[in-house]
């Protein structure tokens, strides 16, 4: 069969495989594998060159480890905090002892083969953990921040450990390790500072030319330089690999780069773990059953346990902790990078490689199902549970109600809702369509998701109790109903409410509320006063002129409100915000005609056009 011909095997049965399994609900790297494990010679024997499957092993790792290097800022390793280096490095520490301890006892392995072992097991899989805090839209919150952190700290930590494994195997090129690893530190720093000094220039200069295409050319052609470079050094080309990445990471053109790259972002996760499916035999799996299981459980397991205990010293709460330590608790491509240069350098016996991987396999799908189970039904369950408590012990005792009653929880509200935690004032929330039962739990925040323009849910909330009630919601009409029925039933409770417009506005002071906020109001009027300030202005003048606005806006915004719409039948066609934007532009001429006649030097007139703006939405 021909190379051609076996190429195209590959990609005809990953199109079949992996949209049956995202079809079925099932994780796209299960597909991957499957993928390669169909065209492994343990199953169909579809791949009949191994020249061909090591090719195709060593091609995919080399543009994901490339894709890794690139995540590899010195900006952004820099501002990692010193608790989560100590997180990472104890971490790996802890979990190679461990595994090199049983990898020693019932694998019956050297020390040195068991210690690589214990290493590659250490290190989790950064592109797998990556894409399923994307999925699982986990990635800008807290755990999920900390947990890339520290699989980025595992990136750094895997090149020492790619860099030893030959080192261990006592090859010639690594005879004289100090001389081997001042070679390594030498090619890198120069590398380094030729890519600051020489190289810049060279990335703006064709950043200025505006060929997009001279983008991927300059990525493959640093690359392609790198590796020829290792190969000549005696060095690993892995190493060149993750070290162009980095280097590209430096520099003014990451961006340009990972643009070019992202597209094939999941195609490079994709062939690594179809290169690993290859890499399976069938009949180890049959023949090592439990010893494969057991070893993928104490993997899982272990991991968890050291992650969940080092998070909680650092003083996490359980329930990001129990998350952190799920999304690590798993193998990945250093693993697979580091046994597959054990076993080249025959630290490893061959026969073990496929073993080891299939631990690796099942960790990568069973810790995404464990995170699943996790994070959707266990977690969950437990925050409900906990706040049913709270629930309960508010309502058998009423004086434990918080003073502040916060109702709607989007922009508006979150805004207040972090202004009141960091001030430390106690306050309950309570919300219909955001579900922060989860996220207020952490900070014992009082959370009801239900309707608050139903009299029961108010009640059950503990709006008797309630000195302060702040209604931050969108909608006019429930803001409306929620408003008329505590001005009716608690008429000593002090409403702080958002409004939506002008109209919104009036319609809340018919029914005598006083501290009405409206919509996006303030923040144009900062905005118009620091353009202002940018202007020809000074810093005074313009808070004077935005105050002086101000004032006349509050004033025009009062003589509309009592305006007798039976006398003004034009009034109600300012209710539509072009007609009440023609009818405010001419209130604010009028206004600038008769401020200029006494104080020529203020125009208030930009300011009036941006805040009026505003009002549109």
């Amino acid at each position: 069969m021909s190379i051609l011909l076996q190429i195209t095997l590959v990609l005809v049965v990953a199109l079949l495989i992996v949209p049956l399994s995202k079809r079925l609900r099932l994780p796209s790297v299960l597909g991957y594998l499957l993928t390669g494990l169909i065209l492994s010679p343990g199953v169909l024997h579809l791949i009949q060159t191994p020249d061909l499957m090591n090719s195709f092993m060593n091609v995919s790792l080399l543009a994901l480890l490339f894709w890794i290097g690139l995540q590899l800022r010195p900006q952004r390793i820099a501002q990692i905090s010193q608790s989560l280096w100590m997180t990472a490095a104890l971490q790996v520490l802890m979990s190679t002892l461990i595994f090199s301890l049983l990898a020693w006892i019932f694998l019956q392995q050297s020390l040195l083969a068991s210690i690589v072992i214990g290493l590659a097991g250490s290190l989790s899989a950064m592109t797998l953990v990556i894409q399923q805090l994307h999925n699982q839209e986990q990635f800008a919150t807290s755990y999920g921040q900390q947990t890339y952190s520290i699989l980025l700290l595992h990136a750094l930590l895997a090149i020492p450990v790619i860099a030893a494994i030959p080192l261990f195997a006592g090859i010639r090129s690594t005879e004289h390790g100090v001389a081997y690893f001042a070679a390594m530190i030498t090619t890198f720093t120069g590398l380094f500072l030729c890519n600051r000094y020489l190289m810049q220039p060279l990335y703006r200069w064709i950043a200025k030319s505006g060929s997009h295409e001279l983008h991927a050319i300059v990525a493959i052609a640093v690359t392609l330089a790198l590796l020829l470079l290792m190969n000549t050094l005696g060095l690993n080309l892995f190493l060149g690999a993750l070290f162009a990445g980095i280097l590209l990471a430096d520099s003014d053109f990451r961006p340009a780069v990972e643009s070019t790259i992202r597209p094939f972002q999941g195609l490079l996760m994709g062939l690594a773990f179809i290169s690993l499916g290859m890499s399976l035999q069938l009949s180890d799996l049959l023949n090592f059953l439990w010893i494969i299981l057991g070893g993928t459980f104490t993997l899982i397991l272990v991991k968890f346990a050291i992650s969940l205990v080092l998070a909680r010293y650092h003083q996490n709460s359980w329930r990001n902790s129990s998350l952190l330590a799920a999304s690590l608790a798993q193998g990945g491509e250093f693993a697979l990078l580091a046994l597959v240069i054990a076993v080249s350098n025959q630290i490893i016996a061959a026969n073990l490689l496929s073993p080891l991987l299939w631990m690796v396999s099942f960790s990568l799908l069973l810790s995404q199902a464990f995170y699943w189970l996790l994070h959707s039904q266990v977690l969950p369950r437990l925050d409900q549970n906990n706040h049913l408590a709270a629930t309960f012990e508010t309502d058998s005792s009423p004086q434990a109600s918080p003073p502040i009653l916060l109702i709607g929880f989007g922009r508006f509200g979150q805004i207040i809702a972090r202004i009141l935690l960091q001030q430390q004032h106690a306050f309950s929330v309570m919300d219909s369509n955001v579900p922060a039962t989860e996220l207020l739990a952490q900070y014992q925040i009082p959370f009801y998701q239900a309707d608050a323009t139903e009299p029961e849910t108010l009640a059950h909330a503990g709006i008797a109790m309630a000195q302060q009630v702040i209604i931050a919601i969108d909608d006019i009409e429930d803001s409306m109903l929620i408003v008329r029925y505590i001005r009716l039933n608690y008429p000593e409770t002090c409403l702080w409410v958002r409004a939506r417009d002008r109209h919104h506005v009036h319609l809340l002071q018919d029914l005598g509320v006083e501290k009405i906020w409206r919509e996006n109001y303030f923040s144009a009027l900062e905005m118009s006063e620091a353009l202002l300030s940018q202007l020809n202005t000074a810093p005074e003048e313009s808070q004077q002129q935005i105050e002086y606005f101000r004032a006349h806006d509050e004033k025009l915004l009062n003589s509309q409100y009592h305006l007798d719409s039976d006398q003004h039948a034009s009034y109600e066609h300012h209710r539509s915000s072009l007609a009440e934007l023609e009818h405010l532009f001419a209130q604010d001429q009028r206004n600038k005609v008769q401020k200029t006649d006494t104080q020529p030097q203020q125009d208030t007139n930009g300011a009036g056009i941006d805040a009026l703006r505003d009002d549109l939405s």
